[in-house]
């Protein structure tokens, strides 16, 4: 792949742009300081209009060809100084509606609808908002300064205007314009923090992710050894984001999901917000401080912020006991991306631009990497490795690095080879069972176990390493009967472990049936939720609305029966975190189960003000409301269109994709493709849910293959390859399996696409055979 910085290395940006959102224009000169390193020097240029360049003050002719700005300086030789060159550019744009470059986004207020200004450069999308060379090791120094026709907006940016950056990669540049309310705080080492949110949020809303921002930065200061190195750090909730959140220096922009906590925010929101504000700010080192030198190495920012992000977190509010989702969470969903032949390693060489975008698989690049890191961490300690990274941030700030230069780093504070051992893991995709003779093969869902080893220090029954243990009947059946004096980490790996080696030749899934009666007096909520993982598992076998599917919906329901009883279901006083978390977990089994006593108490809960309904329970009694009661579909639709919180948003529109009752649910398919009731960024997830329903899963395939390019309009570049993804995470029939090819397999050799679709190809082959080979013995042991 070309790369322009081949021919000319910027130094400084000196950006003089007006953005008028009422014209949906953005514009103005863009001066380059920087050497040449050819006659013949190149910019990035997508959907923009250069009208005159100047080198120096020389006027020159330009050419633009497939989204580049050419520029040629053989007849300059002798007026101008290569080593010290000028480029002015003037340029006309497009504010993009797709949620990437400079992009416009609204919200309704007080009968208005108001309009905001917004970026998402990365991963190369600052080339759709001014002429600059695009990729992350050309990094410079930027001075931004805006004009808007708004006087009343207010202007945000990575530092105030007119003032410049640190040196850092145009991916990192961001400004955002428009009408927000803000609350500010500063830390305990003296930076200004400011959080924001639009003016139809509650204003207190933005408290918890203020706190967080301010206990982080400290934690990263004193972990890190780097200070933080600007004086603000704004953060805003945007109503219109593709991605969770995005690291801009100085100004981290997030989904509102993501940042927003309001009055009545449930536990589950509480950590979800925690972790991404500790994963966005961990970046301002990992990706901003020190940037990966090409996108291969994409796993230099997300793996270490991925890991980074539950230290913090743990730190902050250690009552959390964040490590436990950790483990339940990223870790699982780890393990089970990468048990296919043609997934994406955590390095993984890039061919083509397109190519980027599908990088950020975050069972991968983020799971994985974060799973190898803490690996890594455990084998080194904590102190050891943090002395590692000091080095490596006081050599390498300010500029741009690959995974050797870190390995370098911490190798003087570790008894082994940080660099051998990380390769094994990060350079090639996979992972190995260890057999009972402590001989390795690669484990696989989609294909035969062959021998083949990594490098393993020490095998250990924790969450430590990324490997799975093929444990003897005789040895698995020994630590189910000692399971309560294990330690929890031994025993999400021994459920993980088992329910992964079902999948393949090495057991049966009928086996996982027996095993489950065993924790029906389990008080653990991290083992519920591989319990629950292991029930969801095995709702494969059972076809839908059949005989035998209302045997295994009463066999979860008696096996939840006997906790749910213990712990009651509204939320006492005294509930800890762990019976919180409990508790939500068993309510939506019991909810899968279609246990009606249970549902009908759920649903006398319900209060039509939503305020009043308790958070914790919430979303269970919306479900088991609308269980008897489809009529109130209209009800949750409505308030959907009024209210602002995020969460209490998601619940409602959530419950819907629930919805049993035929009308209820054309009202939800009546959704898809509607942007101004559901927002481009929630269609996804519309789509999503109504595909797991089996009672609209025909549907909403048709629904996706007759809107294809309406969608590929509206997804974002990251969120394309989602669909086949997630749809070929649910398909269980020969027929569906067919229709998945006929409509994917023609994508196949679209660099965006083409991962994602061979991946889901196989994960459906897989799922096939296992149904086939296993269906009977699980019937029979249900039996």
């Amino acid at each position: 792949m070309e790369r322009l910085l081949d021919y000319f290395i910027p130094e400084k940006y000196v950006l003089n742009l007006n953005v008028d959102k009422h014209k949906k224009t953005i514009g103005g000169e863009v001066t380059v300081f920087g050497a040449a390193k050819s006659d013949v020097i190149k910019f990035h240029a997508v959907g923009l209009k250069i009208s005159k360049v100047l080198i120096e003050n020389f006027e020159v002719e330009f050419l633009q060809r497939e989204n580049l700005l050419i520029l040629n300086l053989e007849n300059l030789k002798d007026k101008v100084e290569f080593s010290k060159l000028k480029v002015t550019i003037f340029y006309e744009g497009k504010l993009n509606e797709n949620m990437q470059g400079a992009y416009l986004s609204t919200y309704e207020h007080n009968g208005k609808t108001e309009t905001i200004v917004a970026t998402q450069f990365e991963s190369h999308y600052a080339r759709e908002a001014f002429p600059c060379i695009d990729e992350p090791a050309a990094k410079a120094v930027f001075e931004l300064s805006i004009t808007t026709p708004d006087d009343d907006d207010l202007i945000l940016a990575n530092v105030p205007m007119g003032e410049p950056t640190p040196r850092m990669s145009t991916y990192l540049l961001a400004f955002v314009i428009g009408k927000f309310h803000g609350k500010t705080i500063t830390n305990k080492h003296g930076v200004k923090i400011t959080t924001y949110a639009a003016l139809n949020q509650d204003i207190d809303s933005v408290d918890f992710a203020n706190e967080v921002a301010a206990k982080s930065l400290e934690f990263y200061d004193d972990n890190f050894g780097v200070k933080y190195p600007l004086e603000k750090l704004d953060q805003v909730a945007l109503p219109d984001f593709e991605a969770g959140a995005m690291e801009n220096w100085g100004l981290v922009t997030y989904r509102e999901s993501m940042m927003l906590i309001g009055k009545n925010a449930t536990l589950s929101a509480k950590k979800s917000v925690a972790l991404t504000v500790a994963h966005e700010l961990s970046h301002q080192w990992f990706g901003d401080l020190v940037t990966m030198e090409w996108w291969d190495d994409l796993w230099l920012n997300e793996s270490f912020a991925s890991v980074m992000e539950y230290f913090a977190v743990d730190h902050i509010h250690p009552e959390y006991k964040i490590f436990e989702g950790f483990f339940t969470g990223d870790s699982y969903s780890a393990l089970m991306r990468d048990a296919y032949k043609d997934v994406q390693s955590v390095h993984q060489d890039v061919h083509d631009p397109a190519e980027i975008a599908t990088l950020f698989d975050s069972a991968i690049v983020y799971s994985k990497g974060a799973r190898l890191m803490l690996m890594l961490i455990r084998l080194m300690g904590w102190d050891n490795f943090c002395k590692g990274l000091r080095d490596y941030f006081e050599k390498h700030k300010y500029e741009n690095t690959v995974g050797d230069d870190l390995w370098e780093s911490l190798k003087p504070y570790a008894e082994f080879d940080p660099g051998k051992l990380m390769h094994a893991f990060i350079d090639k995709p996979g992972y190995p069972v260890i057999m009972e003779d402590g001989s390795q093969r690669r484990f696989l869902l989609d294909g035969p176990l062959k021998q083949e080893t990594w490098p393993i220090p020490e095998i250990t029954e924790d969450m430590s390493g990324h490997y799975i243990l093929d444990l003897s009947d005789a040895d698995f059946e020994k630590r189910v009967k000692n399971f309560d004096n294990l330690g929890l980490e031994e025993k999400i790996r021994l459920l993980i472990d088992r329910n992964l080696v079902a999948k393949t030749e090495l057991a049966s899934s009928a086996s996982l049936m027996g095993l489950l009666k065993k924790f029906e007096n389990e008080s653990s909520a991290a083992v519920w939720g591989i319990v629950a993982s292991i029930i969801s598992g095995l709702k494969i076998f059972f076809e839908p609305g059949s005989n035998e599917e209302k045997k295994f919906k009463k066999f979860v329901g008696e096996l939840v029966s006997p906790k749910l009883s213990e712990i009651g279901l509204a939320t006492r006083k005294n509930d800890d975190e762990n019976t919180i978390r409990l508790r939500t977990i068993l309510l939506g089994l019991d909810y899968y189960a279609e246990t009606e006593e249970n549902l009908r108490k759920l649903a006398e809960m319900y209060n039509e003000d939503y305020s009043k309904l308790e958070a914790e329970l919430r979303e269970s009694i919306l479900d088991a409301k609308l269980y008897f009661c489809p009529e109130v579909i209209d009800d949750y639709l409505d308030a959907y269109k009024k209210i602002s919180d995020p969460e209490l948003k998601f619940e409602l529109l959530f419950a819907g994709t629930l919805a049993k009752d035929e009308k209820a649910l054309e009202k939800m398919m009546g959704l898809l493709g509607n942007v101004e009731v559901v927002k481009p960024q929630d269609q996804l997830y519309l789509f999503v849910y109504l595909y797991r329903n089996t009672k609209t899963r025909r549907k909403a395939f048709s629904w996706m293959r007759e809107n294809w390019d309406e969608i590929k309009k509206m997804a974002g570049d990251k969120s394309l390859d989602s669909y086949p993804r997630y749809v070929a995470n649910v398909l269980r029939t020969e027929e569906e399996f067919k229709e998945y090819q006929k409509f994917f397999e023609p994508m196949a050799n679209d660099p965006a696409l083409s991962r994602a679709i061979e991946i889901g190809l196989r994960e459906i082959e897989a799922r096939l055979k296992l149904i086939a080979a296993d269906r009977e013995a699980v019937i029979k042991t249900l039996k």
